[in-house]
């Protein structure tokens, strides 16, 4: 995934003879940080202590949309520009939603059992479990929310969603204010933009579902308030789809008390973040057979130790986070990436492709060193 956002970067940048794309493990981070105008943190997370090292410094783009590895006030504080690629503009919304339901699947058909059955040559087992007809909650009503709605309700489900704020109140893309603490249920809305046809080779493959918020909407038979009704809406789904961002509330939040307010052995899907797993309580709830299947494209630690007790339960499914690691999405977000560097480096903004999260206290930490 690493190599590959770098190439597709690359091949956007090479009519810019002064443009150098350098690709370096997490390790050397720190030594690379110092000659660098724009750092892309592809799964890397960067602290103050690298962010300080980058003298040259101008732009922190994540290749995709989540920040929390990134510290947002050494950014603002350095006035480097924060800034992320909405989902829904690249595909990748779309690509992880693909993943989700790929991840059910696997979860109901049993995943590690068939492998198992594969190499012991016993046909027929193990018995799955039929989607259709299913009761899913989908927790998170953002961009890739949607689209795991739009893709799920095809298969006859009954589709419940439960996020942070009210449904008569949820936000325009134009009205979305992002701090260091806002990325959560309600992550990613603008959901009627129009793409670039750069992201649609062909003009062929839609990135994402058309008719926004509404028609998504419009597939669900309930809606609730993650703060008054998780815990009932919990206690009527056959299966949990995890589609919010993690945020400082909501870190460790499929704890104890969650997972005993799902169905008896129910199956849990994460394309979120792993920080909203408490590790221990998932074991035990899958060892009790309290949860039924876990299946996650993401963990607590990435990369996670494959010899961990809960990577190799039977009961569990974890993909290396590959959820919108597709040549659409990487192609369109490699797009965005080069010509944000092309825009930094002529004294520019990113551009509007991107999202800056901290343009006022960048820019005033900027005008301080300017006029100090």
């Amino acid at each position: 995934g690493v190599s590959g956002g770098a190439r597709r970067t690359a091949a956007h940048l090479a009519d810019c003879a002064d443009v150098r794309v350098v690709v370096c493990r997490r390790d050397e981070v720190h030594a690379h940080i110092a000659d660098a105008d724009v750092a892309v943190p592809l799964m890397t997370r960067l602290d103050a202590a690298i962010i300080a090292a980058g003298t040259r410094l101008q732009l922190v783009l994540q290749f995709g949309v989540g920040l929390e590895g990134v510290d947002q006030d050494a950014c603002s504080r350095q006035g480097v520009v924060l800034a992320r690629i909405p989902s829904e503009q690249t595909g990748n919304a779309a690509s992880t939603a693909e993943m989700a339901v790929y991840l059910l699947l696997a979860a109901l058909r049993r995943h590690g059992q068939l492998a198992a059955s594969l190499a012991s040559q016993t046909l027929g087992a193990p018995m799955g479990r039929q989607l259709k007809g299913m009761r899913v909650l989908i927790v998170g009503w953002g961009n890739i929310a949607r689209e795991v709605a739009v893709r799920l309700a095809p298969f006859g489900v009954r589709l419940s969603a439960v996020r942070r704020s009210r449904w008569d109140t949820y936000p325009s893309a134009d009205d979305v204010t992002i701090s260091s603490d806002s990325f959560g249920l309600d992550d990613g809305a603008g959901a009627n933009t129009l793409l670039d046809s750069r992201c649609q080779p062909g003009a062929t493959r839609p990135i994402r579902s058309g008719g926004g918020e509404d028609s998504a909407s419009a597939l669900l038979l309930g809606r609730g308030i993650a703060s008054t009704d998780m815990v009932a809406m919990l206690g009527a789904a056959d299966a949990v789809v995890l589609a919010c961002n993690q945020t400082s509330e909501n870190r460790g939040m499929v704890d104890d008390d969650f997972l005993a307010a799902m169905v008896p052995g129910a199956v849990l899907i994460n394309v979120a973040r792993g920080g909203l797993f408490d590790k221990d309580a998932i074991f035990r709830a899958l060892e009790s057979g309290r949860l039924g299947y876990l299946a996650s494209d993401v963990a607590w630690v990435e990369p996670v130790d494959p010899n961990d007790p809960l990577v190799r339960h039977p009961n569990a499914y974890f993909t290396p986070h590959v959820g919108g690691v597709t040549d659409v999405s990487y192609d369109c977000m490699g797009a965005i990436v080069a010509e944000a560097a092309k825009n930094v480096l002529r004294g520019q903004a990113p551009g509007s492709d991107v999202t800056v999260v901290n343009h006022e206290a960048a820019a005033a930490a900027r005008s301080a060193k300017t006029h100090p």
